[in-house]
């Protein structure tokens, strides 16, 4: 099963975010963007329990103020 977060992160934290979502083992790909939101990760996860404990984990983590999921549908 495959997810994009768009995060925001707290403003001068985004080096910082980027860093620590690239170390999470589902993440797949992240990278810093300009606009509503500062991030945008590929997550590839196994079922949405994964994706809840993951998405609960990062929102504790300094620094990420938001995180919008998207799944991406089959076919």
């Amino acid at each position: 099963m495959k997810a994009f977060m768009l995060i925001v992160a707290r403003a001068g934290d985004e080096e910082n975010v980027l860093e620590t979502i690239r170390e999470i083992p589902s993440s797949v790909e992240a990278y810093k963007l300009y606009g509503d939101y500062d991030i945008i990760a590929e997550i590839e996860i196994k079922n949405l329990k994964e994706l809840s404990n993951i998405t609960n984990e990062l929102l504790r983590k300094e620094g990420i103020l938001h995180i919008e999921t998207l799944i991406v549908g089959e076919g």
